[in-house]
């Protein structure tokens, strides 16, 4: 993002507050990275006895963190509203807005967890650990073999990969691994998706992807041709 004359980046999953008002800004994402964007009026923050932000900050989100469940479900409906050519009734109006608000408060929420002073061998080991988790969906290394390539014991390392990213090394896996899912869904059908993914057993990775989505593969197929429609 850029504003200010500044240039900023960000990591998939990160939540961002930032006054960008009265200057204009910029957002650029790559092919694989979607962002939600909620504005709203300093005038608001006021009735609320809420202080204007100052700058920018910046938080990470795990995967199992309640404002990212929330997120999910604010873009499905903005999915469902875009298929309807957005002729939402009232009531699905007011859901789309408390959703929205309900992001927004989590962003100016305190994050209060008790928060680890990380050494640069420990951040590091971490981001190894991660990386070398996310090479590939097809096969994901043991836990064993994560914490060995972070220096850490097993129990230290399973606390801060869990302190650090928000979740437990396969649940991140698992989520990275489904939003490669929607990608190669867009070109592949569901048994070659589930094949390119490792899934020995297509229902096993609709399953997966059910608990993730809420929808199933296909559903989601149909749902993306929908709106690519003019």
């Amino acid at each position: 993002m850029s504003a200010g004359g500044k240039t900023y980046s960000f990591a998939a999953s990160d939540l961002i507050l930032a006054n960008t008002s009265p200057e204009s800004f910029t957002f650029e994402n790559s092919a694989e990275f979607s962002a939600l964007e909620i504005h709203i009026p300093t005038r608001l923050l006021d009735q609320m006895n809420m202080a204007t932000p100052s700058g920018l900050a910046v938080r990470s989100v795990g995967v199992q963190d309640p404002v990212l469940r929330t997120a999910r479900q604010l873009f499905s409906s903005l999915l469902v509203a875009s298929r309807a050519s957005f002729k939402t009734t009232p009531a699905d109006a007011l859901v789309g807005y408390g959703l929205a608000m309900t992001v927004v408060g989590y962003a100016f929420a305190q994050d209060k967890e008790h928060a680890t002073r990380w050494t640069e061998d420990t951040a590091e080991g971490l981001n190894a650990a991660k990386q070398a988790l996310l090479a590939r969906f097809d096969h994901a290394p043991t836990i064993n073999q994560l914490a060995a390539l972070s220096g850490m014991s097993l129990t230290r390392f399973k606390e801060l990969f869990r302190e650090r990213f928000g979740c437990a090394p396969f649940a991140l896996y698992q989520a990275h691994r489904m939003e490669r899912a929607c990608q190669l869904l867009q070109d592949h059908n569901v048994t070659e998706t589930a094949m390119e993914l490792g899934y020995s057993n297509v229902s096993h990775f609709s399953a997966a992807f059910q608990r993730q989505y809420g929808c199933s593969p296909g559903q989601w197929q149909r749902l993306m041709r929908l709106k690519s429609k003019p």
